[in-house]
């Protein structure tokens, strides 16, 4: 590039872009490639040093700085007419324009923007991190430690220039129409102008540019062909101490709670036995049963389905555990991750995409660059490899696999079909990982999502109750109905009467042996028909509203028969399933005039019709049951959260998992961290409909937790006499005394989101005090976002609700507190767990101790187990909650932990005992 281009930093005072106050300005001026020159100047805050300081400048220096104008005719002389290159430019800019009394006129380009297209797998983009991941070079020792950010603006710029040389000039073709309102738009263009000069012979694609994949690349290239062994010996072997594991794996030591639990998952898949293993924190659970299911697979020649809960863990077995057993392992073998279609990028929705640019706002748009540069990368196709760029997933349901239309084998891109691979694959492994949606998906279905398997593992077992009653149940929200009816037909964008519309004349020329007119006639019914749908759904759902008030949730029973409003919910739901059985007759009709052709055409038409007619048919049968109040087995309530929902649901799934899931296979394991209650697994196997005779067993953690922390019960933590206002203060006071003698490093869980905010008010101003950060749930962010800040800053509180009470991995430093605010009882006014309770009254049984009691136990035990995560982990559990000592059912909480011993005590007490144990744990390490 011709041009000079200065690549610059601002570092303020304040951790972001809020005020005008800040201290130094650095900046590189670059000229084909060398540095021409450099300045940094010390700038004088308006108002004097407050607040955080996020700079290596020593305070003592601010009183020789200059205010900015003084400095200005300098920095614009050096500014000049040159590119302008940030990171995050915008806040940079900003207080540089008011404070030069300017507005820059020459290009300006953010290499934040730039690396998320660029590099759209990155899922960070703070400017160390990027350094690191992408190995950029460490700043010229003759530059001064300020100008650090600005050296690494330049060779981040430098990554995306380089890696953009190398495309094609179709890349360029399909950028040129999504770029219109970006800065960045000149780069690009100027990135293309250096190609086509560079490298004229370059070709021209016309066609998808993909990474190359063939079937061989499938799987990894095979071992030569040993015998597998016969012993459930050799299993146990890899485990024992210089054993296999030990002998290949230099930071592996043989741990006898994974030899046990390796053994048993052996013998239940060796001898069709079902299998329930708790195993501590530390045990090596994965290791302990992918090898013998990879044992038992390659044995047997059966496949091995692999059942996670969450997405990290599939993230962890495929990327992590699975590579190192392909090294150590004497045999070869067959791994593959199936997720659900909406997971996948539909290259033929991506074409079409392209063309049609029009409907995407800028921020989709910018997405699509993104997406341009990973298609070129991926093998999968899988979301979850990209970065959530802004605009992406609003872009995403556009070009997902999730797609009624799609014949998979009759697609012009069935060749390099993302979801297509991921499905043979799948038929192809030995171990195919999943999670459990996709598992019940396949169960709804009558077992047509997933390949043929006979043994299956299911990892975070203690979540499968819940999944079942999530994806067994059904619900109905304007929005879902809605957007299954545009998808039929709307005034604007593509729907199904449109798109048929526009293809009646070529399809009467090319299949004239259906009755078109006959087929044109039915079809002219559909607009009319949805709009009356949508009219009677609004309608509806507007009663629902007015019967929710101001609750969040709302159960419908059998004594509402009787109120006034309950006739009127009857018409409504039964007007609504007219009309939808109206619309279900018009598809079913368009279908019985296409039933005596099988042109591809015609089947096309067939597959979609079939799909909005299953999409239809589910909808009614949700309003049918929503009105059956007398069934003891099956519950129906309004829910209130981003959207308002009617939802339905069984409330007893046993019966159901016993039919499809325990009775079909010939061998489950389920495994978790917190199976038992009390070392009793009688209320998991109740729950899943396994008879007590199951071959179970508890393996313990190998963790010291008497020796890696302590566990205080704080008396009178919580005065549940208290207004929640009066809650929220004192609880705010309480976290910062203890988050400033921890220094930050702290997680505080809450069971209500309500609590949480009301705390956060009070908390964040306490802690900004000490330079603690504030991070809630729902306020700065979700999980995911939330939990990377947390470990980018443990000077930091990091305050989550129910998601947060699992799944959370921190090992190390970063968390040495966890506060838990109470026992985490379910309410037992929400509408399913109530209906739960009142059947099992109605069997004679005790809600408390068979329901609430265990529930909350192993949701205790998952909080409980967010610290000590690895053996080096040091930390204190708080618990404000004094029921566990005051009450008799305590005892099944403190009996279910891995640690023995506990401190309990008043607030002095416990500020004292973490002074203690702080000063104690630098002495340790000292």
């Amino acid at each position: 590039m011709n041009k000079d281009i200065v690549f610059f930093d601002v570092e303020t005072l304040d951790s972001e872009f809020e005020s005008d106050k800040f201290i130094e300005f650095a900046a590189l001026r670059v000229r084909n490639g060398q540095i021409h020159e450099s300045c940094r100047y010390l700038l004088q805050p308006d108002q004097g040093v407050t607040g955080k300081w996020h700079t290596d400048l020593q305070i003592e220096k601010l009183g020789n700085a200059l205010p900015l104008p003084s400095d200005r005719q300098e920095i614009m002389n050096f500014l000049g007419d040159a590119v302008l290159v940030g990171h995050e430019i915008s806040g940079c800019l900003s207080i540089l324009e008011r404070k030069l009394n300017v507005r820059f006129q020459q290009p300006l380009w953010d290499t934040l923007d730039l690396s998320k297209v660029f590099f759209p797998t990155m899922h960070h983009y703070q400017l160390s991190y990027l350094a690191d991941k992408l190995s950029l070079p460490l700043k010229d020792e003759t530059l001064h430690p300020s100008e650090e950010k600005a050296w690494l603006t330049w060779k981040l710029f430098e990554a995306c220039w380089k890696k953009g040389l190398k495309f094609d000039l179709s890349f360029f073709d399909h950028a040129k129409g999504f770029m219109a309102e970006w800065v960045g738009k000149d780069f690009i263009e100027q990135l293309h102008k250096e190609i086509i000069i560079s490298f004229p012979d370059r070709p021209i694609r016309t066609d998808l540019v993909l990474t190359p994949f063939t079937d061989e690349g499938l799987f990894a290239t095979e071992k030569i062909a040993t015998s597998i062994p016969e012993s459930i010996d050799w299993v146990v072997d890899n485990f024992s101490p210089g054993g296999n594991l030990e002998q290949n794996l230099p930071s592996y030591e043989s741990r006898p709670g994974q030899v046990k639990m390796a053994r048993l998952i052996a013998i239940g898949l060796s001898s069709s036995q079902h299998v329930v293993v708790e195993a501590g924190t530390g045990t090596g659970k994965s290791f302990a049963y992918l090898i013998p299911s990879l044992w038992s697979a390659k044995k047997t020649g059966q496949k091995v389905v692999v059942a996670t809960h969450t997405i990290p863990l599939q993230e962890q077995l495929q990327k992590k555990d699975i590579p190192i057993l392909e090294a150590v392992l004497p045999f070869s073998f067959r791994t593959s991750v199936l997720k659900g279609k909406s997971n996948y990028c539909c290259l033929k929705k991506w074409q079409g995409c392209l063309v049609n640019r029009e409907i995407l706002g800028n921020q989709q748009k910018l997405a699509v660059l993104s997406i341009l540069v990973w298609l070129r990368e991926t093998l999968t196709g899988d979301i979850q490899e990209l970065s959530k760029v802004p605009g992406l997933m609003e872009l995403w349901p556009n070009i997902s696999a999730d797609n009624e239309t799609c014949i998979p084998g009759r697609c012009s891109k069935a060749g390099v079909c993302f979801l297509l691979r991921a499905k043979k694959k799948a038929e192809e492994s030995d171990v195919l990982i999943v999670n459990h949606s996709l598992l019940f998906s396949d169960l709804k279905t009558d077992y047509n999502v997933l390949p043929e398997y006979h043994q299956l593992v299911i990892d975070e077992a203690h979540q499968i109750y819940q999944t079942a009653l999530q994806h067994l149940g059904s619900e109905l929200s304007v929005e879902n109905v809605t957007r299954i009816i545009d998808n039929i037909y709307r005034p604007t964008g593509i729907n199904f009467y449109g798109t048929v519309k526009q293809r009646l004349q070529s399809l009467a020329s090319r299949v004239p042996s259906v009755p078109w007119e006959i087929f044109t006639k039915r079809l002219e019914e559909i607009p009319e028909t949805c709009a009356s749908v949508l009219e009677q759904m609004k309608e509806l759902f507007e009663l629902l509203s007015m019967i929710l008030g101001m609750e969040r949730t709302f159960r419908f029973v059998a004594q509402h028969t009787v109120k006034p409003w309950w006739a009127g919910l009857n018409i409504q739901i039964e007007n609504l399933v007219g009309r939808l059985k109206s619309l279900l007759t018009v598809l079913e009709s368009l279908s019985s005039v296409l039933s005596g052709d099988d042109a591809d055409e015609i089947e096309e038409l067939k597959y979609t019709l079939n799909g909005h007619q299953r999409d239809l048919q589910s909808f009614v049968d949700t309003l049918i049951l929503a009105i059956n109040v007398n069934n003891p087995k099956h519950v129906t309530w309004l829910e209130q959260s981003s959207r308002l929902y009617l939802k339905t649901s069984p409330i007893e799934v046993s019966e159901i998992l016993r039919e499809k899931i325990f009775s079909r296979l010939d061998s489950v394991i389920l495994t978790s961290a917190t199976l038992s209650v009390s070392n009793s697994f009688e209320h998991f196997l109740q729950d899943i409909g396994l008879p007590k005779s199951t071959l179970t067993a508890q393996v313990d953690s190998p963790f010291d937790y008497e020796r890696q922390m302590q566990f205080i019960v704080v008396k009178k933590g919580m005065n549940f006499q208290n207004t929640d206002g009066e809650k929220a203060i004192e609880l705010a006071e309480f976290i910062a005394e203890v988050a400033g003698r921890m220094n930050g490093r702290t997680m505080v869980l809450f069971t209500a989101h309500s609590m949480l905010r009301q705390t956060y008010e009070y908390l964040s101003p306490l802690l900004a005090k000490d330079g603690i950060e504030s991070l809630a749930q729902g306020i700065q962010g979700e999980r995911s976002t939330l939990l990377e800040a947390f470990k980018r800053n443990p000077k930091s509180v990091l305050l989550g609700a129910n998601s947060f009470w699992e799944g959370i991995d921190i090992p190390g430093d970063t968390l040495s507190c966890v506060i838990l605010v109470k026992l985490p009882f379910w309410p037992p006014s929400l509408p399913l767990i109530e209906a739960r309770s009142e059947y099992l009254k109605s069997q004679g049984r005790d809600p408390f101790h068979e329901l609430l009691l265990p529930e909350a136990v192993i949701r205790f035990k998952q909080g409980f187990g967010r610290l000590i995560r690895s053996k080096g982990d040091r930390g204190v559990v708080i618990l404000l909650d004094d029921r566990v000592i005051e009450k008799y059912y305590g005892r099944f909480f403190l009996g279910s932990l891995p640690i023995r011993t506990h401190i309990r005590g008043e607030n002095a007490l416990v500020f004292r005992k973490i002074e203690e144990y702080t000063r104690d744990l630098s002495e340790e390490l000292l």
